[in-house]
C-alpha cells in the first residue's frame, strides 16, 4: 500500500494553496506554521497521522527464515508465503505450494546441505523460465546442494520463478 495521504486546503496564513492538514492511513494532523510536511508509505509501511504526531509502521513486508529437515517440523512442509526455507540435513525436504496465496506474495528455498522437491495443490503451476509445470501434479526439484529459487505468485495459480540459481527441473 502507498500512502501519501490526503491533503486539504483551509484558510491560513500561509498561501491558499498550501496544504496544512493531512491524512495518514488513520488519523488526521496538521502542518506547524511554516512547516509542512509529505509522509508517504510505501509497500507494506503504514502512516498514522494524529495532531502533529506521525506513527510510521512496517506490517509484515519481511521474509520470516527458518531452517528445515526432512523430519522438522513435517514433511512434506506446507509453504508459508513471505518465508524463506533453508534446507539442511541429508535427505530431501519436500514443500507443498501455498493453497490460497494472494498476487505478490512470494517465497524462497535454499538447498543448503539437502536438495528439495516443492509440489502443487489442485491446478496450480509453477513457470521457471520457459518451462512450465504440469498443472496440479508438477513438481520443480533442485539436483544439487546450493541450488536456490524465489517463487512470486502472479495470480491465475501460477508461481513464477524469480531469478533461480544452480539447476531445477520441472516436470
Amino acid at each position: 500500500m502507498s500512502q501519501a495521504g490526503i491533503l486539504t486546503v483551509e484558510e491560513s496564513i500561509l498561501p491558499p494553496d498550501v496544504p496544512i492538514n493531512f491524512q495518514g492511513n488513520t488519523g488526521t494532523g496538521a502542518s506547524a506554521v511554516d512547516h509542512l510536511m509529505n509522509i508517504v508509505g510505501i509497500g507494506s509501511i503504514s502512516v498514522d497521522t494524529t495532531g502533529n504526531t506521525i506513527t510510521i509502521s512496517e506490517s509484515g513486508g519481511s521474509y520470516v527464515w527458518q531452517t528445515v529437515t526432512s523430519v522438522s517440523p513435517t514433511n512434506p512442509i506446507q509453504i508459508v508465503a513471505n518465508n524463506g526455507y533453508i534446507c539442511d540435513g541429508v535427505s530431501l525436504v519436500t514443500f507443498i505450494l501455498p493453497l490460497a496465496p494472494t498476487l505478490g506474495q512470494s517465497f524462497t528455498i535454499i538447498s543448503n546441505t539437502s536438495k528439495f522437491s516443492i509440489t502443487e495443490n489442485g491446478s496450480q503451476q509453477m513457470r521457471i523460465g520457459a518451462a512450465l509445470t504440469t498443472a496440479g501434479s508438477g513438481t520443480a526439484n533442485s539436483n544439487t546442494v546450493g541450488d536456490y529459487v524465489e517463487m512470486i505468485y502472479v495470480g491465475f495459480n501460477l508461481f513464477i520463478s524469480k531469478s533461480p540459481q544452480g539447476t531445477i527441473t520441472i516436470s
